[in-house]
């Protein structure tokens, strides 16, 4: 019987999610830890129909935090981007033959 530690598995990807949207990095890095000794002692386990449940409950949890994660990552390299073409831009204030390497602005486009 693992109920227990899916279920704690269950909580602590609840947590994880709830630090994600705060952007509390070392509560994050906290949770990935403990996420990861929990996944590893589960790894060979055998489970119940009952426990599978769960364990759909807890992959589900976990899809939805790696969208969360990717978004955080798309918002923070496109910053990037826009921070680096101004500064670009600036440096090189008066020249009308500035040329830019096209790229993607949004995959969600």
């Amino acid at each position: 019987m693992v109920k227990k530690e899916l279920l704690e598995l269950k909580e602590v990807l609840e947590k994880e999610k709830e630090a994600l949207i705060n952007g509390a990095v070392e509560e994050i890095l906290r949770w990935a830890s403990y996420k990861a000794r929990l996944a590893n002692y589960l790894k060979d386990k055998e489970f119940t129909p009952e426990e599978e449940a769960i364990l759909k409950e807890i992959i589900y949890i976990n899809e939805r935090n790696k969208k969360i994660i990717e978004a955080g990552l798309n918002f923070v390299e496109e910053a990037y981007k826009f921070l680096t073409q101004i500064l670009y831009e600036r440096e090189i204030y008066g020249k009308k033959d500035i040329k830019m390497d096209p790229y993607l602005i949004s995959k969600s486009a």
